[in-house]
């Protein structure tokens, strides 16, 4: 039972975050003034990597899954199995707000600058999942230690590994995306009413 309490307390951070950039997402496509949108999308942009990070916690399940009896494996699948569909649904969601900013009124189809600009975020998004995933940068050290997201940035920068891991975590991004869009869009057409 222990390994489920610890592995709820990490899932529940991390979901707090993952909704966080919906929250950010959502307010950018609701801001009116340019200045705001400018805010909330930054601190949007700032957290969005949190929800496709999500996907990386699988590696849990393989250090937890030898501590575990044949039933509490089962559970630990499922758990680790909701946790993440948690985290593509709310990168999808997440990420259609900014599609939806882009798009503006326009009701019918994506225009091609809007699919190069989400690939191009979807790369940003890869370099954000690595450098919380493997320098273990935090989100809020934007604020708190900038100096420190710099220094794990140039890190990443100068890392070819890091760099094609980030590239493989972008390419996933946007194969999800693109993958979801349809499904998303129909939703945002019910549920996110300009």
């Amino acid at each position: 039972m222990e390994i489920f309490l610890s592995n709820f307390i990490f899932i529940w951070i991390n979901s707090v975050l993952a909704l966080v950039a919906i929250l950010f997402g959502w307010l950018m496509s609701k801001a009116n003034s340019t200045f705001a949108k400018l805010w909330t999308g930054f601190l949007w942009l700032i957290f969005l990597p949190n929800t496709i990070y999500i996907l990386t916690d699988i590696t849990h399940l393989f250090e937890d899954w030898p501590k575990v009896g044949n039933l509490f494996k089962l559970i630990l699948i499922f758990q680790y199995s909701l946790f993440a569909i948690f985290g593509i649904i709310t990168f999808v969601i997440s990420t259609y707000f900014f599609q939806r900013l882009l798009e503006g009124k326009r009701k019918k189809g994506i225009k091609t600058t809007t699919i190069i600009a989400i690939c191009i975020l979807n790369f940003i998004v890869g370099f954000g999942v690595v450098l919380g995933g493997i320098r273990r940068t935090n989100s809020w050290y934007i604020f708190t230690n900038p100096s420190r997201v710099l220094e794990d940035t140039l890190n990443v920068i100068y890392s070819q590994e890091l760099l094609i891991l980030s590239l493989g975590i972008g390419i996933l991004a946007n194969f999800i995306y693109f993958l979801m869009l349809e499904s998303i869009a129909t939703w945002g057409k019910k549920y996110l009413k300009k």
